[in-house]
């Protein structure tokens, strides 16, 4: 794993790796390369993700060498991101992958200006398509009976005791069922975000991925706990993706809330969408 230099905050010695985003981005407009280099950590694993998924799965590397050199410029012009960093650094990834993309196609003369450049927009923090389509797929990978009792209460707005009869279960039960599913939709969605499987990737690593989710909810098992833990000590790629997982669950509400209009877009009416992603940023 990569050693970043500790601070001194309010006389206590920190390391840069446990600093939040915002404290980050501004050691790295001042110069401080260890801080920068933490940001690298925290997020390269997701960037690379979002660059396969754009098509650049050959040249990932290059995109996101690229989108993290371009914010570092911007950085040391004092422009650039003062928060936000995983929203602004996601933007730069798709404007270089859209770029990319352009340069491949065969130039076609057109005095349509429209034709001639399309800008790819910042998107005030809008999530991308992978995880709009990551939110939609973890509902959909909920056992029916979750589903149902969630569509119920969130989308219809019955409450706990009208569905009691329905499924022969008491009030508090229902409410019971209602608090596993919810907690089971913010668990598939952080899922979601680690299904890329590469031909390389040991038996072992897939293993702990699949309870990847579940280690950072911290609703494994202690045995798989320890388990985990004992492999992200010697897994470097594995600890990304942990590190990846740790920041989606932290900004969970943030990052899924503004998809509402976009995942309706692919043929999911829009008052169920936003109950559904509500449920997400609950606690």
């Amino acid at each position: 794993m990569q050693h970043v230099d500790a601070v001194d905050v309010s006389g206590a010695e920190l390391d840069v790796a446990d600093l939040d985003d915002g404290s980050l981005l501004s050691m790295a407009r001042s110069g401080h390369q260890e801080a920068y280099a933490a940001l690298f950590a925290r997020y390269s694993y997701a960037a690379h993700r979002l660059a396969r998924h754009l098509g650049q799965k050959e040249d990932s590397d290059d995109v996101v060498s690229e989108a993290f050199a371009q914010v570092l410029d911007l950085l040391g012009r004092g422009k650039g991101p003062d928060r936000a960093f995983r929203a602004y650094l996601f933007t730069t990834v798709r404007n270089e992958c859209a770029r990319r993309a352009k340069a491949r196609k065969r130039v076609i003369p057109t005095d349509d200006i429209a034709q001639i450049d399309k800008p790819v927009a910042f998107g005030d923090g809008q999530m991308d398509a992978f995880e709009r389509s990551a939110v939609r797929a973890a509902y959909e990978s909920l056992p029916q009976r979750w589903q149902k009792v969630l569509w119920a209460l969130d989308v219809e707005g019955r409450k706990p005791h009208e569905l009691a009869d329905i499924l022969d279960m008491s009030p508090n039960s229902v409410s019971a069922l209602v608090y596993r599913a919810r907690a089971g939709l913010r668990e598939a969605y952080l899922q979601q975000h680690i299904k890329d499987e590469r031909p390389d990737d040991s038996h072992t690593c897939l293993q702990h991925r699949a309870k990847m989710s579940a280690f950072v909810r911290r609703t494994a098992s202690a045995r798989d706990q320890e388990r985990i833990f004992a492999h992200l000590e010697s897994c470097s790629e594995c600890m990304a993706i942990y590190l990846d997982l740790q920041e989606v669950n932290r900004e969970v509400g943030s990052i899924v809330a503004p998809a509402a209009v976009a995942v309706a877009a692919a043929g999911i009416s829009m008052a169920p969408v936003l109950s559904h992603l509500a449920l997400l940023v609950l606690p």
